[in-house]
């Protein structure tokens, strides 16, 4: 049997619903990754106060929500939490002063979650996807190229001259939830195929 479920990344009732409607129905709540769409982009003067709001709730205050709402039921027996970020964790990116700003306050957030739960048997990570595939449609139409050739050369510069893929990040998540990893946790790991620089 499959559970689909839906609710609003911008609305702190609407996720604590669905976290105890997924508990209710699955008997408790064991793993918990938090995702949540990116910020706007642009520079710092280019942003308003709203921008920054925005970005708060959906990109830090979404997950501590989410986690407020798993939390007692992971100390009855245990539990994994992923918080999903993006690899600005290591190393920021021109132009995303918003992503770059409050995926860094999820890594410092994981990592006490990480000391403070540890007690309870409960696992917490970050995790960042590197250049996940994706259709580059408009940008291929604007560059007067077809599809192929646009991913070709965007990929170029990347190690592995390829994008990652959304199942090699969901079966890196998987392992970190799964009960096979029982001593990795408050760490920051991105699953990116070498494309940033930093350590």
């Amino acid at each position: 049997m499959s559970y689909a479920y839906m609710y609003d990344v911008l609305n702190n009732e609407s996720i604590a619903a669905m976290i105890n409607k997924v508990a209710e129905d699955l008997g408790g709540i064991y793993g918990l990754v938090n995702h949540c769409p990116g910020p706007k982009a642009g520079t710092f003067e280019a942003l308003t106060e709203a921008d920054w709001s925005d970005g708060y709730q959906k990109c830090l205050y979404s997950y501590t929500t989410a986690i407020c709402a798993a939390l007692p039921y992971m100390k009855k027996g245990g539990g994994r939490i992923v918080n999903s970020t993006s690899s600005s964790i290591k190393q920021e990116l021109d132009n995303l002063i918003l992503s770059n700003t409050f995926r860094m306050g999820v890594v410092g957030m994981s990592k006490t979650m990480a000391r403070e739960f540890g007690p309870y048997n409960i696992m917490v990570n970050t995790m960042g996807p590197g250049r996940i595939y994706h259709l580059n449609t408009i940008r291929a139409e604007k560059a007067g190229i077809t599809l192929e050739e646009y991913n070709t050369r965007d990929a170029a510069s990347f190690p592995q001259k390829r994008y990652q893929t959304a199942d090699e990040y969901a079966r890196s998540v998987v392992f970190i939830c799964s009960p096979a990893n029982s001593a990795i946790s408050g760490q920051v790991i991105c699953v990116d195929g070498a494309m940033t620089t930093a350590y």
